[in-house]
């Protein structure tokens, strides 16, 4: 039996591990003494806050609620190009 999830699942997940990757490479930058863009720093602070929040062993939230947080952290650091998520998926959970 498969189990049915939200629409915007695939689609934030995806974005979420990309951004978190790209926090991965701020933080290298960092380490290696270069300056970080902007865009460095919120991907830097939305890492801190998905860790804390969604992948936390201690977190136990249902999908439901990680998908609204997930895009709650993409709406405080991320402008929409950004997260690089289908319009139709943006205008129905973005700012929800």
């Amino acid at each position: 039996m498969v189990k049915k999830t939200r629409e915007d699942h695939p689609q934030v997940m995806n974005a979420a591990v990309r951004l978190y990757a790209d926090a991965a490479n701020a933080k290298t930058k960092l380490e290696n003494g270069f300056d970080l863009t902007n865009y460095d720093e919120r991907t830097l602070s939305f890492a801190k806050d998905y860790s804390e929040n969604i992948l936390a062993i201690d977190v136990n939230i249902g999908t439901e609620e990680m998908l609204n947080d997930t895009w709650k952290l993409f709406s405080r650091y991320f402008k929409v190009e950004e997260v690089n998520i289908k319009q139709t998926l943006v205008d129905k959970y973005w700012n929800q």
